[in-house]
């Protein structure tokens, strides 16, 4: 049997039997909603209203979305998570382990597919410490966030902490590490900046850490994006945390191999902000175009500041004020600006 067929088995034990039935090589199924049949019945069984990927790994009630519930929106580990149980679910990421390693499947991007990939659970490094308040002994972490201007209401909304001296993975000692979950709160991804002094022992060459994970298979922080405001898109973690309804870019880049692309062209249902360090006009402007379509079109908006400047140092002067101020001379980029 093959890793293609145990998947779509799985599927089968959560979902019953699609409409088609398995076909080898076949990546895209229509199944029955069991989210839908939750809420209206059983004569919900035989329409086929969620659709799955096995070659993105996705799925997408077509009925749910229609009516603006995201429950049944997502990855097929949180239809596991919801409809399923915990020996699905390791079976699961067994499978995507095999289809990894095996010779048989290579799934290569294009503009719609991503591959199938296994999503190993990320750890944070072994001496992280959440920070605790009026905490003193961190060696001058909390300190480093207070010149930034973060306080408290921050490191706790966030779940911001910091590193010691490691012992397995050096570079990931003395940082402050600002964590990211997916849509089901889930560990997915990490930054840490490291906070000591230039002069210090221990300081490190590497301004950040994180760990190996592809950029363009998350989305920092997924689960506190509300989708129905303005989602503002900036470059790093430390714009994230200071910027209301934001989604870090780990980059610059964005293109449509990006999970966050088919996400904002899906489900975006305000505008979308592109503000990052004021030197960077013309990523911006090339960010700007791809977005720029579509159901997305004329919901642009590019956030013009400073050229020495990006959205921590605009907090950092003035607060949230400073930020609000920023936002509100959003602007669109006409479009002869646009044409390369």
């Amino acid at each position: 049997m093959s890793e293609l067929e145990r998947l779509y088995n799985i599927l089968v034990e959560i979902l019953g039997e699609s409409k088609s039935g398995y076909s080898e090589g076949q990546t895209q199924y229509e199944f029955p909603c069991p989210h839908c049949i939750e809420k209206y019945g059983n004569g919900e069984i035989q329409k086929a209203n969620l659709s799955i990927s096995l070659s993105k790994q996705w799925m997408n009630c077509w009925k749910c979305s229609s009516e603006g519930d995201d429950e049944m929106h997502g990855s097929i580990k949180k239809l596991i998570r919801l409809f399923g149980n915990q020996s699905l679910l390791e079976e699961y990421f067994k499978i995507l382990g095999s289809i990894k390693e095996s010779k048989l499947y290579k799934i290569d991007f294009n503009e719609i597919d991503t591959s199938v990939i296994d999503r190993e659970k990320v750890k944070f490094p072994s001496s992280f410490k959440l920070f605790k308040p009026n905490e003193k002994n961190n060696y001058g972490a909390v300190k480093y966030l207070k010149n930034r201007g973060i306080g408290w209401d921050i490191i706790e909304r966030y779940g911001i902490g910091y590193t010691e001296k490691e012992t397995e993975n050096k570079k990931g000692s003395f940082r402050i590490i600002i964590p990211s979950y997916d849509s089901v709160g889930e560990l997915n991804y990490w930054v840490g900046r490291d906070y000591l002094p230039k002069s210090a022992k221990f300081s490190s060459r590497l301004k950040y850490d994180n760990p190996k994970v592809q950029k363009r298979d998350i989305i920092f922080n997924e689960g506190k994006i509300q989708w129905d405001a303005d989602v503002t898109l900036v470059e790093g973690p430390f714009d994230h945390i200071v910027v209301p309804n934001s989604v870090p870019l780990l980059g610059k880049a964005l293109n449509k191999n990006y999970k966050l692309y088919w996400e904002l062209v899906s489900r975006a249902n305000a505008n979308i902000n592109i503000m990052i360090d004021g030197d960077a006009f013309e990523t911006a402007k090339e960010i700007y175009a791809l977005l720029n379509h579509g159901r997305l079109y004329n919901r642009i908006r590019y956030i013009p500041i400073g050229i020495e400047d990006d959205p921590s140092t605009l907090y950092q002067k003035g607060g949230y004020k400073e930020i609000a101020s920023a936002l509100a001379n959003a602007v669109r980029i006409k479009e002869a600006y646009l044409i390369q």
